[in-house]
């Protein structure tokens, strides 16, 4: 099977039919899925793609008759109605265009947000009566003037918007009991008052105000046999004195916390408890611990994908509708022979596209750890764009990174990028190399010099060296693993030998054909380190403490927001032929061409004479130099900028074509189709005996075909380790770490904290 998707025609001057919405309600149902748009008025308009962020507000609200000041634009989008999507710039602009194709909903909303009044008088407390309109959520009976008076007399006026699509009145429908008794803790909670049930049966509900002479009161029945719970009446009338309000603290199970920050938590997977803690503050003026923001967070994520054990059971749903939305898509997994999930593998269609397409033939493979319920490990398969950038191609899910899983995920991403000869930059684990001597071949695995440089420094400990003697040797190989041809290195190993033998032994017997640039077979485009593999790890951090469920609609949300910026900025190059990381290098070369001579010995070749008056020859028409770095790294080297000074020849047509914006526009042509989750089933609609399947050669045929029933996938087997687990990476003895300065005596190395300096008068 040939992988790939086909290059995604763009229609000039797209345009959409936009049926614009403004001051009516989107109705809730029970599960909190937006339903139909009921008041309010609505127009219907045109809008073509270029119109600017400014130009769409504007035509919207002048076609409805509104001013545009304070105005928030929503949008649905054609896969999935039940989301709205806020406008908030020129790229939610292009996204809007991107998710629809003849049509989309725009919805007006005011900028407004509903405070507790605070400037509350220290006179003695009365009571007055606030009566909304029916429905929760009018405003008070009385004037401005008498909110003034209220205030006056230190009087708290309740925000009776707030909630209002919580408890609309006489008459609301209620799917269960479970979501009336959520929506009643939900609605007192956002308008500060305590409730208590007079009756609580499955038929008949009555609750009051805890406050004594409070005419608050709701009640409700059931609707025959049927679990509907109807509102019969609802007074939704306070009297409540200052201190009232001041005691108020808001009584919120987990399970109901997790119901309020669901919605956020499928936004934002790598939510935060303390950030859940703050936003709790800011709503309900009551303070959180951490323990119960994690514990709203766990409740949150179950209520998403179910117990964490059974988000394995939609391992199998999620490849299959990946495999559906975006063409070309491999998306495998594996289970042994218990049903127990073993192995996922994750290639999208349209990153294969661009790697294959515009993208330099290497791929650099790293693994990091997973820090969520079940551990494992993230083998992770990047590459560079044509402006030197973070470009993801495949990535995986395992237990551990053993020779078993290793050659696994060689495997499939042998059938990912099909027989296109590729370089693949690794370190030097055991069972990686072996992986891909088995599968890509020996001669196209080249390791990453800082792992080999660690072993060496290591080694040189072992020897005895320390001080000068051992940064001599460790500038030495780095050399050598820089030197472009035999004589180089030759050259250097010889010095080598001179400050240590052991060490010049130890280099020819460690795969120099591997990682020095004088001997490895194919150009690896003078890359020789795995630090692009380093920053995905970075890149899905917040993603590897979620279950799997999670991290996969995770790594989805960041793999297309980046490909969408990224298609988004190559439009931006312009005048540039090429990106603005390749044009700093270009320029940070030529900065290092000052002070060389030229002469030109005919049309097309140069002699160039550096400061110590060596000279190497330039070929412009064979695009070579006699220093071999042009060759190597495709950019100009410092002796090609020095000899076309002068000349009529462009600096950026002697840049690779794989540098230059034609191959990013090519890389970036096909951005990632929208993935429709609202229909993922839950736990039940999976076959009960997993281990009744048959595991094995049909496993990925029973992953791809939407006539199987779903196998119950099981969770992992979990080995805990012994101690605590780490969650921070181990890191290399070679990386640069920025100093730190002590804010008070300003000395470096530590922070104020820490200072044990006396303080200066």
């Amino acid at each position: 099977m040939e992988y790939g998707c086909a290059a995604m025609a763009t229609t000039p001057q797209k345009k959409l039919m936009c049926y614009c919405y403004s001051g009516g309600e989107r109705m809730v149902n029970g599960d909190g899925v937006l339903g139909k748009y009921s008041g309010g008025v609505s127009e219907a308009t045109i809008i073509e793609e270029g119109i600017s962020f400014d130009e769409l507000v504007t035509k919207v609200c002048s076609r409805m008759d509104i001013s545009h000041d304070g105005k928030t634009l929503f949008y649905s989008t054609s896969r999935d109605k039940s989301k709205h999507l806020r406008i908030r710039d020129e790229d939610g602009v292009a996204m809007l265009f991107h998710l629809n194709d003849d049509e989309v909903d725009i919805y007006v909303q005011e900028d407004t947000v509903n405070h507790l009044p605070c400037n509350i008088s220290s006179r003695e407390s009365n009571l007055v009566s606030c009566s909304p309109s029916t429905g929760g959520g009018g405003s008070c009976s009385r004037s401005e003037g008498s909110l003034a008076v209220c205030h006056e007399m230190g009087l708290v006026p309740y925000s009776q918007q707030r909630g209002e699509d919580i408890l609309t009145g006489d008459g609301q429908l209620f799917e269960n009991p479970s979501l009336f008794k959520k929506a009643v803790i939900l609605f007192s909670a956002l308008n500060k008052f305590t409730f208590k049930y007079l009756d609580n049966s499955r038929s008949y509900y009555r609750l009051v105000c805890v406050i004594d002479g409070c005419p608050w009161k709701l009640t409700a029945r059931s609707q025959g046999k049927s679990e509907l719970i109807r509102v019969i009446k609802l007074n939704n009338e306070h009297l409540h004195t200052a201190n009232d309000t001041a005691s108020f603290k808001p009584r919120i199970r987990a399970k109901e916390m997790g119901m309020i920050f669901k919605d956020k938590l499928l936004v934002q997977p790598e939510l935060l408890p303390r950030t859940i803690c703050k936003d709790f503050e800011l709503a309900f003026h009551s303070p959180l611990t951490y323990s119960q923001g994690w514990r709203t967070k766990e409740r949150a994520r179950k209520l998403i994908s179910g117990p964490i054990p059974m988000t394995y059971h939609l391992v199998p749903w999620m490849c299959e509708r990946l495999i559906q939305s975006i063409p070309n898509t491999r998306a495998v997994w594996t289970a042994n022979v218990d049903g127990k999930f073993s192995q996922l593998f994750v290639a999208y269609g349209c990153s294969i596209t661009g790697f294959l397409s515009g993208c330099r033939p290497m791929l650099f493979i790293d693994a990091c750890f997973l820090t969520g319920p079940y551990r494992g490990s993230c083998l992770s398969a990047v590459a560079y764009d044509a402006n030197d950038q973070l470009f993801p191609v495949a990535y995986s899910v395992v237990s551990s990174e053993n020779y078993e899983d290793w050659l696994w995920f060689m495997k499939n991403l042998k059938e990912t990028v099909g027989d296109k000869p590729i370089v693949l930059v690794t370190d030097r684990n055991i069972s990686l190399v072996r992986a891909v001597k088995e599968v890509f071949g020996e001669e196209f695995n080249a390791w990453c010099v800082r792992h080999v440089k660690e072993n060496f420094s290591k080694y040189a400990n072992g020897k005895g060296l320390r001080g000068n003697p051992k940064s001599s040797a460790l500038d030495l190989f780095t050399k050598i693993a820089y030197a472009r041809d035999h004589r180089l290195y030759g050259v250097y190993m010889t010095k080598l030998f001179g400050v240590s033998p052991d060490l010049a032994k130890w280099v020819e017997d460690n795969g120099p054909q591997h990682w020095s640039n004088a001997f490895f077979r194919h150009r690896r485009w003078n890359k020789l380190y795995t630090n692009i593999a380093e920053s995905f790890n970075n890149w899905i951090l917040k993603l590897r403490d979620l279950d799997i469920i999670q991290f996969m609609k995770g790594h989805v949300t960041i793999t297309s927001e980046l490909l969408f910026r990224r298609k988004m900025e190559v439009t931006k190059w312009h005048p540039l032929p090429v990106g603005r990381n390749i044009d700093t290098k270009i320029q940070e070369i030529q900065l290092k061409s000052h002070g060389f001579t030229c002469r030109q010995t005919s049309p097309t070749e140069f002699l160039v004479y550096t400061g110590d008056w060596k000279s190497h020859a330039v070929n412009l028409h064979s695009r070579t130099c006699s220093c071999l770095l042009w060759q190597m790294k495709g950019i100009p080297c410092k002796h090609v900028v020095r000899a076309i000074q002068g000349t009529p020849y462009n600096i950026y047509n002697l840049v690779d074509p794989l540098f230059r914006v034609e191959a990013q526009l090519i890389i970036y042509t096909t951005v990632m189709s929208p993935v429709p989750l609202h229909d993922m089933p839950s736990s039940t609609d999976f076959v009960p005996h997993v281990n009744e399947i048959q595991f094995g050669c049909d496993l990925l045929d029973i992953a791809t075909s939407s006539s199987t029933p779903m196998p119950a996938l099981l969770p992992p087997v979990a080995k805990r380790p012994a101690g605590r687990p780490k969650k921070k990476r181990i890191e290399s003895q070679f990386q640069n770490k920025q100093t730190i300065f002590c804010g008070l005596c300003h000395e470096p190395g530590h922070n104020r904290t820490t200072c044990k300096s006396p303080l200066l008068e």
